[in-house]
C-alpha cells in the first residue's frame, strides 16, 4: 500500500490543495524572532529603553531574516544606553549590507509576484539611508570622532548627487553621471570638490558668469539638512576647512530653509567661526519615535494603472482587466504629537555667564513624521502598481490552472481552485517594514559661549500635566574654537537615556536607577 501511494498520479483536486498548503506554509513560518523584535519595538515606543534593549538582543539570536533591520533598530537603542561605539559598528555593517541588497534579485522578484512585496529583502527607503549616515556620524562625534570625517564625506556626496538631480530638473537636462566625485558647481556659484583626497583643500571661487538655476528642496530632503549641519561641526574646528564649513551651512539652509539656531534665518557660529575665547555648544535631541507603517487599502489610480500596464507589458503576457478591486499598500500611521511636544527643555549656567541662567531654544532640523508622509506620497503610485501587477499575475495563474484541468469538468476542482485564488490574494500583505526606532524629529539648540565649565540642566516637557518635570543636570566644558556636542535620546515622556558628550568634551553620563524607572 505504501508503495502504491508513492507512485500514484495526483488527482486534479490535489493540485490546488497542494498549492494551498505551500502558500500557508510560506505565509506562517517561524514567528519567534519576529515576535521578540516587535515586542521590543513596542517597549521602545512606550519609552522603556531597558526592556526594549533586552528583547531586541534576544531577537538577534533567533531571527532568521531582516537582520539589517534589527541592526538599525538596535543602533538607536545603543545610543540611548550610552554605547556609541557599538551603534556605529552596527550601522557600518547595516550600510554595507543594504547597499548590496539594493541590487535587484531575479529570484526575489519572482517570489514577490507569487506572494507579496515582503518576499524582496528589505533595503530601506531613501530617507532611511540618509538617516543611517546621520546617526553614524552622530555616533562617531560622541565617541572618538575618528570616522566622523569619513561619514561627512559620504554625506557630502549624497547631498551633491541630490543637488545635481534638482538642477537637472530645473534646467530640463539629464543629471551628470560620474564614477568618481569631482568638481561641481552648486547653486550659489561656488565650487565644491567632493573628491576624498582634495576635500580638505576646497577653495573659494568667484560667482559664475551665468546665474545658476534656482532650486527648491522638498520635504524628503530634510535628512540632508542634518547631514550638512553635522558636516559643518566636523570641519569647523580646522582653520584650513573654513570653505567646507560655509558650504555645509549653506546646504543646511537649502535642505531646510526653516531651520535656524540663532535669530531667524541665522546659524550659531561653529568652531573657529566663534569669537576669540569662545566655543559652541550643540544640544541634539532625538525626540519621540517615527510613525509605524501600517496597511492601507487603495483604489488603483490612473497613474498606478499606467505603471502597472508597462510592467506587465515588459515582464509577462497578462493584460490588465477592465476593473480591479482595491489593493493593499503601506503608509505611515498618523501621530498627533508635535515635534515640539517631545523635546526637552534646556538651560545653561556657568563660566562667563555669571549668575545668568540662559535658556536654550530648540529648532527642528528633521521632522521624520513629515518626511515619512512625503516618502509615502512619492512612492504611492508605484506601490499600488506593484500590487496591481501581483493581483493580475495571481488571477492569471489561477485561470491558466483551471484551463489545464477543465477537461475533467469537475465542479469540485473549479471550486477548490477558486478558493485557492481567493486565499492567495487574501494572504498578501503590504510591506510595512521600516526603521522603527528612528526619532519622530531631530531638534537642535546651539549657543556660542565663553570657554569654561558649565552646568546644563535638561528637563522633560511632559505631554500631560499628570507628569512632573523631570530634570537631569549635566556638567560640560567649552573650549576655545571647539564644538561640544550633547546627544540625548528621548523616545518617551521622560529622560531615561544616557547623555552623550562629544567634541571638545567627551563623556557619557548614565541615568540613575530612579531615572530609568
Amino acid at each position: 500500500m505504501l508503495g502504491s501511494r508513492s507512485t500514484a498520479v495526483p488527482t486534479p483536486l490535489s493540485v490546488p490543495l497542494g498549492l494551498l498548503l505551500i502558500i500557508c506554509c510560506v505565509a506562517t513560518g517561524c514567528k519567534t524572532g519576529v515576535s521578540l523584535h516587535q515586542n521590543g519595538l513596542q517597549a521602545w515606543r512606550a519609552g522603556d529603553i531597558r526592556t526594549s534593549s533586552s528583547r531586541l538582543q534576544k531577537a538577534g539570536g533567533r531571527i532568521k531574516s531582516e537582520k539589517e533591520l534589527l541592526l538599525l533598530d538596535q543602533s538607536i537603542i545603543d545610543l540611548a544606553n550610552g554605547e556609541p561605539q557599538v551603534a556605529e559598528s552596527r550601522l557600518r555593517t547595516a550600510r554595507d549590507r543594504l547597499e548590496y541588497l539594493r541590487q535587484k534579485n531575479g529570484i526575489e522578484q519572482t517570489a514577490s509576484m507569487l506572494t507579496d512585496a515582503r518576499a524582496i529583502a528589505w533595503s530601506g527607503r531613501e530617507f532611511e539611508h540618509a538617516m543611517l549616515v546621520n546617526v553614524a556620524m552622530l555616533s562617531s562625534l560622541v565617541n572618538d570622532g575618528q570616522d566622523a570625517w569619513a561619514w561627512s564625506l559620504q554625506a557630502m556626496q549624497t547631498s551633491q548627487k541630490r543637488r545635481q538631480t534638482l538642477i537637472a530638473a530645473a534646467t530640463g537636462s539629464a543629471p551628470e553621471k560620474s564614477g568618481q566625485p569631482d568638481s561641481k558647481s552648486d547653486d550659489s556659484g561656488r565650487v565644491r570638490l567632493a573628491d576624498a583626497e582634495t576635500a580638505g583643500t576646497v577653495q573659494q571661487a568667484s560667482f559664475a558668469a551665468a546665474t545658476p538655476p534656482r532650486i527648491t528642496a522638498e520635504t524628503l530632503d530634510q535628512p540632508l539638512a542634518l547631514s550638512s549641519y553635522l558636516t559643518a561641526i566636523v570641519h569647523s574646528e580646522k582653520p584650513t576647512e573654513v570653505a567646507e564649513t560655509d558650504l555645509a551651512l549653506q546646504d543646511v539652509r537649502l535642505w531646510n530653509p526653516g531651520f535656524s539656531t540663532a535669530s531667524a534665518g541665522k546659524m550659531t557660529p561653529m568652531g573657529v567661526q566663534c569669537r576669540k575665547g569662545h566655543g559652541s555648544l550643540h544640544v541634539i535631541v532625538l525626540a519621540g519615535v517615527a510613525p509605524e507603517w501600517v496597511s492601507e487599502s487603495c483604489e488603483p489610480t490612473s497613474a498606478a494603472l499606467l505603471i502597472a500596464d508597462r510592467i506587465l507589458s515588459a515582464q509577462s503576457k497578462h493584460k490588465l482587466p477592465p476593473t480591479l478591486a482595491s489593493v493593499k499598500i503601506a503608509r505611515p500611521a498618523s501621530i498627533n504629537h508635535r515635534a515640539s511636544d517631545l523635546t526637552p527643555g534646556a538651560a545653561i549656567v556657568g563660566a562667563g555667564l555669571g549668575t545668568e541662567r540662559r535658556q536654550l531654544g530648540f529648532s527642528t532640523i528633521v521632522d521624520l513624521q513629515e518626511v515619512a508622509r512625503a516618502s509615502y506620497q512619492q512612492g504611492r503610485d508605484k506601490a499600488i502598481a506593484d500590487a496591481v501587477v501581483r493581483r493580475v499575475v495571481k488571477k492569471g495563474t489561477v485561470v491558466a490552472a483551471k484551463a489545464v484541468t477543465n477537461q475533467s469538468s469537475d465542479w469540485k476542482v473549479d471550486l477548490a481552485m477558486s478558493a485557492v485564488g481567493v486565499l492567495w490574494e487574501a494572504l498578501e500583505k503590504p510591506d510595512t517594514r521600516s526603521w522603527s526606532t528612528l526619532p519622530g524629529a531631530v531638534r537642535i539648540a546651539a549657543e556660542e559661549l565663553p570657554a569654561g565649565e558649565y552646568n546644563l540642566d535638561l528637563w522633560t516637557r511632559p505631554l500631560s500635566e499628570r507628569y512632573p518635570l523631570h530634570a537631569q543636570p549635566v556638567k560640560l566644558r567649552i573650549e576655545d574654537g571647539r564644538n561640544t556636542c550633547v546627544l540625548l535620546t528621548v523616545p518617551g515622556d521622560r529622560i531615561r537615556s544616557a547623555v552623550l558628550l562629544g567634541g571638545a568634551d567627551r563623556n557619557i553620563l548614565l541615568p540613575t536607577q530612579n531615572d530609568r524607572n
